[in-house]
């Protein structure tokens, strides 16, 4: 022995440069780790959402939607030759209406021609003349009236005709649609509707699994934060390691000893600091191991939910934006069947009420019918006072009266007309109630199916991406915190290190006892884990540390085994 101190300045440099790199380590990865621990807090939140999306009774009712949507597609046909058919009456009724109006156009120019009879007969043979023409000019105004009535009467069945021509028109545009789409679309529905169940469901059991790896993931990843405070005491041993070397040197520096008494309590010292160092290498290792393997764990679960990748395809075994299509025609051609619906429900109101206002107008040529007919009497029984004079008016009176009957009996006959076509017109009250549920129906599972596709090509591969996020999150962490080469192979080569400048132990305490008593207490003074005042009980001069050490810090290396998993 030479009796020269050692410097041991280096070994606490190299300390130092471990002590850094475990808590920038361990800073970051427990950063990591918390934004990973959010991560799957959303991801366990998407899962949840998509569950409700894709439950059990959502599928079921789907399912069963898409196969009585199915039957009312097949139905539609049928319901749709029921209002043509009713359609196709009106219009016959409506023809029927304008043959009876030309009857009564016809009776009433006869009318008017016996009328000016009346007024150029009477001018010829009458001295009174002037008495049968206001008669003439009276019976004239009233068939104006009829007239009058019978244009608009006619314009009103004009504009009826040509809405249900119109409405006819586009039911066998319809009908052409309903052959392009009738049955394939209901036919592919009711196949389908089993397989989108299937599909459905399997999501859905995917999901729940998933979320349960998830919500494992999460309670191992809060798990592992709390296990990572062993970057905290190892970090801390290393700074009480540091404080033993600097209390070395200098309370040595400082103590009156020979050369040679001072380099056996430097060692005595120094292996006492090489086994703390020694030992805090060994359980660093040991817990750091134990996080590295149970976030390389997690890292493997969460790459199970790549398992959505292969659902997200619409066009995989669901084909759900292919049926959406495929509901899409359907739902077009629905649409088109409830403008159809309302067309004729407008056109059978509008009908009804035309009803009314034509049937007013058939009872004002009733009034004409009747003036005229009380004129010709009135004009018959003048004519019987003249005697002969008044014979060629009396006859034309008489065909007055007569004509006059033919009106009452087209005016009849146009109100029959206008009865059957009121009932007609009623007719239509409930008959398109099944296409209504239909298209409601059809716009219900429609919505479902696209929520249903959208949840799958988006919110799955949504999905994937936070899954895949969160094992390269976990993954870096891992990578941080697994590097032995780095931290646990440092630490066991500084201990080495401290070992060899110690040299072999020193039994021999009579000169230097006082002052590595005087170290050793000062040193232990800084001790917050019950391992390191045990391996310091080992060593000391004279009896145990100090009992008003401060107390070791929560969840020391010994307790790790229950921390982690």
């Amino acid at each position: 022995m030479t009796g020269a101190l050692r410097p041991l300045s280096a070994v606490s440099d190299r300390l130092e440069a471990a002590r850094a790199l475990i808590e920038t380590r361990f800073s970051d990865a427990g950063g990591r780790l918390a934004g990973s621990l959010d991560m799957v807090s959303r991801l366990i939140e998407s899962l949840d959402h998509l569950g409700a999306a894709l439950n059990a009774a959502s599928v079921s009712r789907t399912t069963q939607d898409l196969l009585v949507t199915a039957e009312g597609l097949t139905v539609l046909p049928q319901a749709q030759q029921g209002r043509v058919e009713r359609l196709a009456r009106l219009r016959q009724a409506g023809g029927a209406l304008a043959a009876h109006i030309d009857t009564m156009r016809q009776t009433l120019r006869y009318l008017r021609a016996f009328a000016l009879n009346v007024k150029i007969t009477a001018g010829a043979t009458i001295s009174a003349s002037d008495e049968f023409a206001g008669f003439a000019e009276r019976m004239c105004g009233q068939l104006d009236v009829g007239g009058t009535q019978l244009d608009e009467l006619a314009g009103q069945l004009t504009s009826l005709d040509a809405q249900l021509a119109g409405a006819l028109g586009f039911e066998a545009t319809l009908g052409g649609k309903y052959q392009a789409v009738i049955p394939a679309v209901p036919d592919r529905l009711a196949v389908d509707a089993q397989a989108i169940g299937a599909h459905h469901a399997r999501i859905a059991e995917v999901a729940a699994s998933v979320a349960r790896i998830a919500r494992d993931i999460q309670m191992k990843v809060a798990r592992a934060l709390t296990a990572l405070q062993i970057g905290d005491i190892t970090r801390q041993r290393i700074e009480h390691v540091q404080l033993g070397l600097t209390v070395t040197e200098r309370l040595l520096s400082e103590a009156d000893l020979s050369p040679e008494a001072r380099e056996r309590a430097q060692r005595r010292l120094t292996h006492l600091l090489a086994e703390q160092l020694a030992d805090t290498a060994t359980a660093f290792e040991a817990e750091a191991a134990k996080v590295t393997q149970s976030l390389a764990g997690m890292a493997q679960d969460t790459a199970q939910i790549a398992a959505f990748q292969g659902l997200s395809d619409a066009r995989g075994s669901g084909g759900l934006r292919d049926l959406e299509t495929s509901l899409g025609q359907a739902g077009t051609l629905v649409g088109e069947v409830g403008a159809a619906m309302d067309n004729a429900q407008r056109i059978s109101r509008e009908t009804a009420r035309a009803v009314e206002a034509l049937t007013r107008r058939v009872d004002a040529i009733h009034g004409v019918k009747r003036d005229i007919q009380q004129m010709a009497i009135n004009s018959s029984l003048r004519c019987n006072r003249l005697g002969e004079i008044g014979k060629p008016l009396n006859v034309i009176a008489l065909e007055l009266s007569s004509h006059a009957g033919e009106l009452e009996t087209s005016a009849d006959q146009t109100l029959a007309a206008l009865t059957a076509l009121a009932r007609i017109a009623g007719d239509s009250d409930g008959l398109d109630q099944a296409d209504a549920i239909d298209a409601t129906r059809l716009d219900g599972v429609r919505g479902r199916l696209r929520q249903a596709a959208d949840v799958i090509e988006h919110d799955l591969a949504g999905l994937g991406v936070q899954g895949a996020e969160t094992a390269r999150s976990l993954a870096v962490a891992t990578d941080q915190l697994g590097l032995k080469e780095d931290l646990g192979d440092a630490l066991h080569t500084a201990a080495i290190t401290l070992a060899e400048e110690a040299g072999p132990v020193v039994e021999d305490l009579t000169d230097i006892a006082g002052v590595v008593g005087a170290a050793m207490d000062e040193i232990a003074r800084c001790y917050t884990m019950a391992r390191e005042r045990t391996i310091h009980a080992a060593h000391a001069v004279g009896g145990e540390p100090e009992e008003n050490a401060p107390t070791e810090a929560a969840s020391g290396g010994e307790e790790f085994d229950d921390i982690l998993f």
